[in-house]
């Protein structure tokens, strides 16, 4: 008995776990709209997350995501309106930050999520367009749930 507890103890945590910080409602207020992003907690070895972005009154863009263990490693898949599905094999984590990377995905090539403490969170996308390096900053501020 005492062999299984000090085994269960030992057993190393879900892989999904290292995102567990994304959890949770979050939004960016812009001057004439919001971006808002949502993430289950993991469960089931994935998370399932979504986004839109409200400008003047619309939906401009919709996301469905998830992150879940693919062939060993976590792998972000991002489906942006109505888009094929895109995966991100993580390329490198740490406690509060995760870099999902796919060198042949035209942009982004990279997503990368830091935690900014308990209220907030940097997502942030990466890559080149016509040879020429882009990036684009999502603040986010933790909020209550959907609106």
């Amino acid at each position: 008995m005492l062999a299984l507890l000090l085994a269960l103890q030992a057993a190393p945590a879900p892989a999904i776990d290292q995102a567990a910080f994304l959890a949770g409602c979050w939004r960016q207020d812009r001057p004439n709209g919001v971006v808002e992003e949502q993430w289950l907690a993991p469960g089931g070895g994935m998370m399932l997350g979504m986004s839109r972005t409200v400008r003047d009154g619309k939906v401009r863009t919709f996301e469905f995501t998830r992150i879940q263990e693919t062939d060993g490693r976590l792998t972000f898949f991002a489906t942006p309106s109505n888009q094929a599905p895109a995966a991100f094999p993580l390329k490198s984590a740490a406690p509060g930050e995760l870099v999902f990377e796919n060198p042949a995905h035209d942009f982004p090539q990279r997503v990368i999520y830091k935690s900014q403490g308990k209220d907030g969170l940097l997502g942030r996308i990466e890559g080149e367009i016509g040879g020429k390096a882009r990036s684009v900053d999502f603040p986010y501020k933790r909020c209550s749930g959907a609106d």
